[in-house]
Formats: C-alpha cells, sequence, structure tokens
C-alpha cells in the first residue's frame, strides 16, 4: 500500500454540498482519475450529479452503516470527504473503513485553520471535532494509510453568499469582531479544489500533513473597504465585543442552540486569535503546488457579481 503508487480511483464523500460540489468538479477536470461519489439515499443532490461524468455513484443509508461505507471503499485508491462541519466526527469510522478496505489515501473534511491549536478546540465542538480526526489519522499511520488535510482559511465568495465573517449582502451591512483588525486567511474555491487534486497527484510529497494555503491575509475593515471601493457604495459597519460574544455563544451551545456554534467558528476566523491566520505560524504551500496567483480585489470583485448574478 505505497503512498508512490499513482492514485487513479477516487471516492468523493457528500458531493451535493457547497464545497463537495466544487471539489467534485474538480476532481472530475483531471483525466486519470475515475471519480464515484458517495451519498446518503434521501440526499437531494442526487438528481443533480453528472452521472454520465462519473464512474459509480454509491447510495448509503443515512445512518452511514460501517458495513455499507466498506463496501463502497472497496477498490478505492483514495477518499475525500466533504461532509459537513457539524458531523466531522463521523469520519472517524470512515478512517476505520478506509483501512479495512485497503485504502491509499484519506483526505478529511477539515478546509480550515490549524484545528491542532488548544486554543481553537477550546472555542468550540467543530474545531476539536477536526483536531480528533487529525489526531486519529496520526494514530493511524501504521496501518499502511496516508492522509493529508487542507487548511485553506476561509472563502470570500462563500462567506458573501452565507452572510460569513460578518457580511451581510442584503442589508450592506459588516458586523466586526471588535475593530475588525483581526487578520485571517482566505483562498479561492478554485485554489481550494486545485489543491486537493495536486496533493492527490504528488501524494508522496504531501503524505501525513496538514496542507496550509493561502491566497492572502486580510482584515473585516479591509474587506470591507475593498467592497465599498469597488462597488462605490458605503456600507453599514457595527461592532461587537468578541469576548463577550464568546461567553454568551458557549452557554447559547450548553443551552442547546447549536446555531450559536456557527458564530464561535466565525469568531474563530476573525479574531486571529485562533489559527485563522495561517501564515502567523504555518509552512503555506501555495508555490509547492503551483497554485496560481490571486489578487485581493479581483476575488472580492467576482464575489460581488456572482451575488449580483
Amino acid at each position: 500500500m505505497s503512498s508512490s503508487t499513482p492514485l487513479k480511483s477516487i471516492i468523493l464523500v457528500g458531493p451535493g454540498g457547497s464545497l463537495g460540489s466544487v471539489l467534485l468538479e474538480g476532481l472530475l477536470y483531471v483525466s486519470t482519475f475515475s471519480v464515484s461519489v458517495l451519498v446518503r439515499e434521501s440526499s437531494k443532490s442526487i438528481g443533480s450529479l453528472p452521472a454520465d461524468r462519473l464512474h459509480k455513484i454509491v447510495k448509503i443509508a443515512d445512518s452511514y452503516p460501517q458495513d455499507e461505507i466498506i463496501a463502497a471503499f472497496q477498490g478505492q485508491d483514495a477518499v475525500v470527504n466533504a461532509i459537513t462541519s457539524t458531523l466531522v466526527e463521523e469520519q472517524l469510522r470512515f478512517i476505520d473503513a478506509a483501512i479495512e478496505a485497503g485504502v491509499k489515501r484519506y483526505v478529511p473534511s477539515e478546509y480550515g485553520m490549524n484545528n491542532l491549536r488548544p486554543e481553537a478546540r477550546a472555542l468550540n465542538s467543530v474545531f476539536d471535532g477536526k483536531g480528533k480526526v487529525q489526531e486519529y489519522l496520526k494514530s493511524k499511520e501504521s496501518t499502511g494509510l496516508t492522509w493529508n488535510a487542507i487548511g485553506c482559511g476561509m472563502w470570500i465568495d462563500w462567506s458573501l453568499k452565507n452572510n460569513f465573517l460578518g457580511l451581510n449582502y442584503a442589508t450592506k451591512t459588516i458586523t466586526m469582531a471588535d475593530e475588525g483588525k483581526g487578520k485571517f486567511s482566505t483562498s479561492t474555491m478554485e485554489n481550494t479544489y486545485l489543491a486537493v487534486n495536486r496533493c492527490l497527484l504528488n501524494p508522496e510529497m504531501t503524505k501525513n500533513t496538514v496542507v496550509y494555503i493561502s491566497d492572502f491575509v486580510t482584515t473585516q475593515a479591509d474587506l470591507v473597504a475593498a467592497i465599498e471601493r469597488i462597488r462605490g457604495e458605503k456600507w453599514n459597519v457595527e461592532q461587537f465585543d468578541s469576548y463577550k460574544a464568546i461567553e454568551e455563544n458557549k452557554k447559547k451551545v450548553e443551552a442547546g442552540d447549536h446555531l450559536a456554534v456557527y458564530k464561535l467558528i466565525e469568531i474563530g476566523f476573525v479574531t486571529g486569535r485562533y489559527g485563522g491566520w495561517l501564515e502567523e505560524k504555518e509552512k503555506i504551500w501555495n508555490q509547492d503546488l503551483g497554485l496560481p496567483k490571486q489578487e485581493f480585489e479581483d476575488v472580492v470583485r467576482k464575489g460581488l457579481e456572482k451575488m449580483k448574478a
């Protein structure tokens, strides 16, 4: 099960999500890949999948039975997981299944910051869960399964669409943590899927590590300033105390408000205190992977054009 063996058969878990759909299109661009997908039986995305371009569509019970996961992974060189953030710890079973099926490479649903930092893991359950997945993968290296995660910071176009990073496109408002000066790394969706592809195409170079990518570092204040320059309009600026908000949202989570987890994730990125500023401590792989260089205002402009369309 040598990691230097070319990876050809790839199965993507969760191809219908906002990230999974992008990763799927990226994988299909590589002519040497034979791409399959694993979807839950209740998934609404099944009908929209490009069946004619896929090797196989594997439907699985919503509870992800272990025997069905193992069967789905049989004959696959690599598993790329794009499972939703709130279910990341489910991946421990997927990793076991990958080992049982003889998979060579596992790419977890990561796509964020350094989730091994104690302060990040203490902030919310999603960061902690992603940290557990990385630790579990490390503990299984002796089985012959190799892995690589992709840490890409945040995406501006996705954030505009989903009212993340404090952005609210509909009301032209940005809600900034403190003074909006916390640094955080951002990548484009395009460079994210290219990073996944190139890790799979270069398995020896990227094995058993987190591959961090970043197109540029920004802040909420810089981001809204760029939006105002590009659109020639003024946005409303609101502020909140991030330390107070963390206390309040942790209490909400304890009381059963699961939506508060997403607010804690957002705070983790925009304050720059929890590992969202990748360049501060991590090696950035853009050059090693040959990723195209991006210009900050071009990326912001394209994100705004998508929203307008």
